[in-house]
């Protein structure tokens, strides 16, 4: 069962990446660090990041979850779960310890900035990242799919950073806050997958669309043996 299985691969890229992202905090400041990244501005990373940074959407959750459900309810169920957790935890880290944090376009009022054309900014609640937190929660849910397959988890991997660096590009977010945000998502797709794991196995192998397929059969069964016993009452007694 691959979704009893660790994602090695995929928690071996985290812990890079957040060391590297440690190593940059060292060189340039959690602010320094969006000062440089907003020199390096260009037409086309503004394109490309303008739409990539739409993974980690919170509608990407309610696309996801019905698919997933396809795939095998426990994913459904650790997506699902995993979804609820991650939001308590951005809701607490916006609304409650960090509420009104000053994101970067407002922490640098006073500087002028390249922004993209066609995002809205945010001025507010920065940390930590929502974005990112939903994109490597999704990311992890399917790496589990293929749970002892590097170069599929590093695909899955890059997706997610890609929302990451995307938020801290178009200046909505810190890099500390992508950072949190990353293990937000992370954590909630860990405990999530523990809750669920203690669900009746028969609960975690239920595949919706088998069910689906047989209820629909079923129907057409029975619908077929309404029809001819009809016809043969009017053949009978016409």
């Amino acid at each position: 069962m691959t979704f009893n299985k660790d994602i090695p691969a995929f928690t071996f890229y985290m812990l890079f990446s957040s060391i590297v992202i440690f190593v940059i905090l060292l060189n340039y400041s959690n602010e320094g660090f969006s000062i440089y990244i907003n020199h390096l501005h260009q037409p086309i990373s503004d394109l490309f990041f303008k739409y990539v940074t739409h993974l980690g959407d919170g509608l990407m959750l309610l696309l996801f979850v019905p698919i997933i459900f396809f795939k095998k309810s426990a994913y459904g169920f650790i997506l699902s779960v995993g979804a609820l957790i991650h939001f308590i935890f951005i809701l607490l880290g916006k609304q409650v310890f960090f509420h009104g944090a000053p994101r970067p376009m407002l922490y640098f009022n006073d500087l002028s900035l390249h922004a993209v054309e066609g995002v809205k900014i945010a001025f507010y609640n920065t940390f930590p990242s929502g974005h990112t937190a939903t994109a490597f929660l999704i990311a992890a849910l399917l790496a589990q799919i293929k749970a002892r397959n590097p170069f599929y988890q590093f695909l899955l991997f890059a997706l997610a950073f890609l929302v990451a660096v995307s938020r801290v590009y178009l200046m909505q977010h810190f890099l500390l806050d992508v950072l949190a945000g990353m293990w937000i998502g992370y954590a909630s797709y860990l405990m999530a997958k523990a809750i669920v794991l203690k669900l009746p196995l028969a609960w975690l192998n239920f595949r919706l669309n088998q069910f689906i397929y047989t209820k629909s059969i079923s129907v057409l069964v029975s619908l077929r043996s309404r029809i001819q016993a009809k016809n043969y009452r009017y053949r009978r007694f016409k």
